[in-house]
């Protein structure tokens, strides 16, 4: 149980979207009766020369964490155009820790992933750090991606040959190898739609993904629909694929 951010951004990046990432740490949605709020844990990724780095990560809740205002001021010095993906977590799976926190870098890709995977234990060429099925995914797709050598053919091997195949919450999932961000939406039940959400907003200067919003984004605001598979270059250009 998560909240994701992912931006595409050609000049200034947009400092609210990650403001609001902030609130939702300690307000966001949480299916049930459980205390709302993403609170363990945060993190930020972002990509030099294509390499992909943290700006900041920590297990403390973002809203409270003074580090998270640190990781915005890191946020200026990047280079341009760039893309970010960034998640607030709510552990359902492995403790409040470093090792699992999101996103997970392997390699030259990025994955955060919001939902739950049951029973899964790939085969894959490093090992897992943490206790989470998100970073064993982060892990499979760098497999894939050393496969296939492409991030947006990795990552429908994943969904189509690994995720399909076993139960899920959700696979809400925000990629990245600093060339193209990808979003990918599915759920099992209908009537958690609502909270395992994907959209997307495109304004001149920067596109983002998000799955819910207090303060509200403006330009063109889009659903990701069941199954979908999105991708946006540095160009800002946007593609759609149904996968399943």
């Amino acid at each position: 149980m998560c909240r994701m951010l992912g931006v595409v951004f050609q000049v200034d990046f947009p400092f609210f979207a990650l403001n609001d990432l902030r609130e939702l740490s300690e307000k966001g949605e949480i299916p049930g009766d459980a205390e709302r709020g993403h609170r363990d844990g945060w993190g930020i990724v972002s990509f030099h020369k294509r390499s992909p780095l943290y700006v900041g990560r920590s297990e403390r809740p973002a809203f409270m964490d003074p580090s998270y205002d640190s990781a915005l001021e890191g946020i200026r010095k990047l280079e341009t155009p760039n893309i970010l993906i960034a998640h607030a977590r709510a552990a359902s799976r492995g403790g409040a820790k470093l090792a699992n926190t999101h996103p997970f870098i392997v390699g030259p890709i990025v994955l955060g992933h919001n939902g739950t995977i049951y029973d899964f234990e790939p085969k894959t060429s490093a090992k897992s750090k943490g206790e989470t099925d998100s970073e064993k995914l982060a892990l499979l797709l760098a497999d894939r991606m050393d496969e296939k050598r492409d991030l947006g053919s990795a990552l429908k091997s994943l969904i189509r040959e690994d995720i399909a195949g076993h139960d899920f919450s959700a696979a809400i999932l925000l990629a990245s190898d600093g060339t193209r961000l990808y979003g990918y939406r599915d759920f099992a039940k209908e009537d958690k739609a609502n909270y395992y959400n994907l959209k997307v907003a495109k304004s001149k200067s920067f596109v983002a993904m998000f799955q819910e919003t207090i303060t509200g984004y403006e330009g063109d605001v889009s659903q990701v629909k069941k199954g979908e598979l999105v991708s946006v270059d540095l160009d800002l250009a946007l593609r759609r694929e149904i996968l399943l």
